[in-house]
């Protein structure tokens, strides 16, 4: 039996193995994928275990960044970004991707996105995921919105390199500017309302990586009234699990994402 895991820490929450045990069930695999906590003194301990024991592993907070050092390689977008949420086991060789960069990209180019100005609000790995694949669909110019303002100059400090034009702000509720697109790559409006209005933004389309498995986010809930077309945390959840296992499995049948959100919320 092949065996897959998620790590992080503390982990008390996460929906990857509903997802990824599907998958295995449809395609008929003998393989099962499993939680595990890892906390950052044990990491290197882990990767051991991993590379004689696993197939493959997830990677979730905090381990995102530091587990590139202990790890054989790195490929395309987690090369550029330094930080990996998938890995690979290659008879003993341990290979870093990051799927959700592949996950927003391929959502926001279906949606039609063609490099408007974008509001990302958030400074942490995955708004580092969004902003690459914002500067590779073609966006030009970027607001950073964090409550930590030093990590929001971190992130733009990289955007600007990237020859995008980038300003941060502070998380406030009016930033007097017009963007295409608002993503939300914070934990803001699963619990509490959501501080910025995408109508008053001028916003056409909404990405919120945050998620409620049964009902909508504050972000979500907003756009759906206002009629802005939107983009949830579950779509990018699934789809970036599918994308790891295209990177474990190889070629296979993929199901749509749609497919594993109406299993998962049947559940």
């Amino acid at each position: 039996m092949r065996v897959y895991a998620v790590i992080g820490y503390p982990l008390n929450y996460t929906l990857s193995p509903n997802i990824h045990n599907y998958v295995f069930s449809a395609l008929g695999l003998d393989a099962v994928y499993v939680p595990l906590k890892v906390s950052p003194s044990r990491l290197r301990h882990f990767v051991e275990f991993a590379r004689d024991s696993l197939s493959g592993f997830n990677v979730t907070i905090p381990h995102k960044v530091s587990i590139v050092q202990l790890i054989d390689g790195t490929t395309g977008p987690a090369k550029e970004l330094g930080s990996v949420n998938t890995v690979v086991n290659r008879d003993g060789e341990l290979l870093g991707y990051n799927t959700d960069y592949l996950a927003i990209r391929q959502a926001l180019s279906e949606r039609g996105y063609s490099g408007g100005d974008a509001l990302i609000i958030g400074a942490g790995g995955v708004a580092r995921a969004t902003a690459l694949a914002l500067r590779d669909l073609g966006c030009t110019r970027v607001y950073v919105m964090n409550r930590t303002v030093e990590r929001g100059r971190e992130l733009c400090s990289l955007i600007n390199s990237w020859g995008i034009d980038c300003k941060v702000l502070s998380l406030q509720r009016d930033f007097g500017a017009k963007v295409q697109l608002i993503i939300n790559a914070t934990p803001l409006g699963i619990e509490e309302g959501f501080p910025i209005d995408p109508r008053n933004a001028g916003a056409e389309l909404v990405l919120d990586l945050a998620y409620r498995l049964s009902g909508d986010t504050s972000l979500v809930e907003l756009a759906r009234s206002e009629s802005i077309r939107y983009i949830d945390g579950l779509e990018i959840l699934i789809r970036q699990a599918i994308e790891a296992d295209k990177a474990w499995l190889g070629s296979f049948e993929r199901p749509d994402w749609r497919e594993v959100l109406t299993v998962l919320r049947g559940r």
